[in-house]
């Protein structure tokens, strides 16, 4: 073998192991942002079709008065779409993370295992507001923060702890006789913990002009059907079957006792309980 041939096999195997040396193995951490980074991207698109199904009145009811509907859907869509601005600088910072990851060298060998875990839907989050939150004040689509009440454990471990900041938005906010039958709501929705986005149900408080409140828990991240139904029907006899949404009372809050105060409102000091309507994988390090 003559030396020009030598020297091409050598700079060809110069070149090969160079190239497998440029191939960086993905630290856990990085594989686990770029999950991340791709559940934030979905999420975004998620939010963006309920917009868009919600513009073209794909789950308006049928029934109810045109101001409610009106009212209640022009709510719906500032709510979703200050859901799709944070979501968007969300994975914007998620997608960053995990560029950096992946360019960063091999992580330390003590640095901590990370596991992710998958919260069931259904699961309770009772959240403690951080200031009570009226009609008075309030508008659909302003953003509300909180901590965690309680801790959110799956099989052995937690997941969130007490304490844990959440933020969520205001979904409805008519102040009593705003609407046509005289009544009024304020709806929150829960849609973080911790640096976890979640889906999860809506807590209403309806009032009515004789100064009775009535909580609700609505099922489903909009429900918007469930919401229209509850606003414009004025015995709520139909709340069993709207929107096919699970609609029930919701424990720790009263009724408060006859007023000619118009604001209804959500306190801070009594805790509000949201279910997830869809499962969160977290990630948590041991």
């Amino acid at each position: 073998m003559n030396t020009r041939n030598l020297g091409s096999i050598a700079l060809l195997s110069i070149l090969v192991l160079g190239g497998v040396a440029c191939e960086k193995k993905l630290s856990q951490e990085a594989i686990v942002a770029q999950d991340a980074a791709k559940s934030a991207d979905e999420r975004v698109a998620r939010l963006e079709q309920q917009l868009a199904e919600l513009k073209a009145g794909k789950h308006t009811p049928k029934e109810g008065d045109k101001e409610t509907l009106d009212s209640v859907s022009k709510s719906e869509q500032k709510a979703i779409e200050r859901q799709i601005q944070t979501a968007k600088k969300k994975a914007e910072t998620r997608k960053q993370e995990a560029a950096q990851l992946a360019a960063a060298s091999t992580p330390k060998a003590e640095a901590p295992k990370a596991i992710t875990l998958e919260v069931p839907s259904g699961t309770p989050i009772e959240v403690k507001l951080d200031q009570d939150l009226g009609t008075d004040k309030q508008q659909a689509g302003d953003s509300w923060s909180g901590t965690l009440a309680s801790d959110v454990r799956v099989g052995g471990s937690t997941v969130w702890r007490t304490g844990t900041p959440v933020h969520g938005v205001v979904s409805q906010s008519a102040p009593l006789g705003r609407l046509a039958n005289g009544k009024g709501g304020l709806a929150i929705r829960l849609t973080e913990v911790g640096s976890s986005d979640v889906d999860a149900d809506t807590h209403l408080v309806v009032g009515d002009k004789r100064g009775e409140r009535n909580a609700k828990i609505i099922g489903g991240g909009a429900a918007l059907g469930a919401l229209i139904g509850i606003l414009s029907d004025k015995q709520n006899k139909n709340d069993h079957a709207l929107g096919g949404a699970a609609i029930g009372a919701a424990a720790g809050t009263a009724a408060a006792a006859a007023t000619a105060d118009t604001v209804v409102r959500i306190k801070a000091a009594t805790p509000v309980t949201f279910t997830l309507s869809a499962p969160e994988k977290v990630t948590i390090k041991n």
